[in-house]
């Protein structure tokens, strides 16, 4: 109930409830806020006081059950995401990127909408909200915004009787990811305009198809008896993401070739111009996640035939994982091995890597003969 200011002759007299004064006495009339339709409780004070105060009682009493029965409640935004981070995030586990990002995601959501009533949310005011971004960040501010109203549901803070809102909104297959795949020509291309360094691990992903975190925390270490030991950070919590690699010839000369004259402990390095160890780096000559990225973009767009294409089209430094899973698959290896080496967990997520480089045919026959159709006897 909305506060009200109470003058001099209401004082002393509970919410909802006011006096006037009629041929020398004092009448009490309660008003009810939700139609405004008042009721006279006579001139008896106290008693008016205890029948206001049942009232006011049996109104908040319907506003929770009302609350009970639709399914909803008065929580904000900020505060569901609260409970969310605590039940929910708190017990997952996930790679260290993966739940900064997811943090941040959520940490947006409280800035822009975080003062909203988790029930009174519809699909016109969240699909409105999501068309702000684009493709790739769209996709995955989505994917946390019904994530968060299918909490929101279990708990009884939306309606059951209304759908996900953020599920009725566009998905993926409208604002998805248009990357290209890189071509084994682009990435000899790539290859040429890049920096030592660069070109180092560019080798290595393309040999050990790892990913932009592990050649970048690829260390000397980390070679212990003709082994290279790497850990898939997306997978580390399974068994399939930890690989004991074998230094074959090939990787021997990448590693041999990286060592140059400033002394690092990560096989890919470089020395900035100011030697200094920024946040998140263990080492000054180390290169974090979002440089690394950085860096190879502006090489590839060097490339004439991949500046052309739209900046969200040209392929990622993740794209070479790709390539070189279907460089192992015409080779001749086999998926599974292929599988083991990505640490994939999932046959399918290695043949979606391994397609879309090129056309592939089916060997089919045709051995019907024509004489059985045009044949009479």
């Amino acid at each position: 109930m909305a506060p009200r200011k109470r003058l001099r002759r209401n004082q002393g007299l509970e919410p909802n409830l006011y006096s006037t004064r009629s041929a020398g006495r004092t009448y009490y009339t309660y008003r009810r806020p939700t139609d405004g339709k008042r009721f006279g409780l006579g001139s008896d004070k106290r008693k008016a006081n205890a029948i206001a105060r049942q009232a006011n009682a049996q109104l908040v009493e319907d506003k929770d059950r009302l609350a009970q029965v639709l399914g909803t409640n008065d929580i904000t935004l900020s505060e569901m995401i609260a409970l969310y981070q605590d039940e929910i995030l708190g017990t997952k586990t996930l790679a260290e990127q993966t739940r900064r990002n997811t943090e941040y995601r959520l940490a947006r959501f409280k800035q822009d909408l975080g003062d909203r009533i988790v029930s009174q949310f519809d699909v016109g005011q969240i699909a409105s909200y999501l068309d702000q971004f684009k493709r790739d960040s769209y996709v995955k501010h989505r994917g946390q915004m019904v994530e968060l109203f299918r909490f929101a549901k279990r708990k009884g803070w939306f309606p059951d009787t209304r759908d996900n809102p953020a599920e009725l909104t566009y998905s993926k297959m409208d604002y998805g990811k248009h990357r290209r795949r890189m071509t084994l020509q682009q990435f000899r291309a790539i290859h040429q305009q890049a920096p030592h360094w660069m070109q180092i691990a560019m080798e290595l992903a393309i040999v050990t198809l790892q990913g932009r975190y592990e050649v970048c925390h690829m260390r000397y270490d980390d070679l212990q008896d003709d082994q290279l030991y790497v850990v898939r950070e997306k997978t580390k919590k399974n068994e399939w993401g930890h690989l004991r690699i074998p230094v074959t010839p090939a990787l021997e000369d990448i590693i041999r070739r990286s060592r140059d004259e400033v002394v690092s402990p990560f096989i890919v390095h470089r020395a900035p111009a100011k030697r200094k160890r920024a946040s998140g780096k263990q080492h000054w000559t180390q290169l974090t996640l979002n440089d690394f990225s950085a860096k190879f973009r502006k090489v590839r767009d060097q490339v004439p035939e991949l500046a052309a294409m739209a900046s969200n089209e040209r392929p990622s430094f993740h794209e070479i994982r790709a390539l070189g899973s279907w460089l192992y698959e015409q080779a001749g290896f086999e998926r599974d091995y292929v599988q083991a080496l990505m640490a994939h967990g999932d046959e399918k997520m290695t043949a979606h890597y391994q397609s879309g480089h090129q056309k592939k045919w089916v060997d089919v026959r045709a051995d019907l003969d024509l004489k059985t159709v045009f044949d009479t006897r």
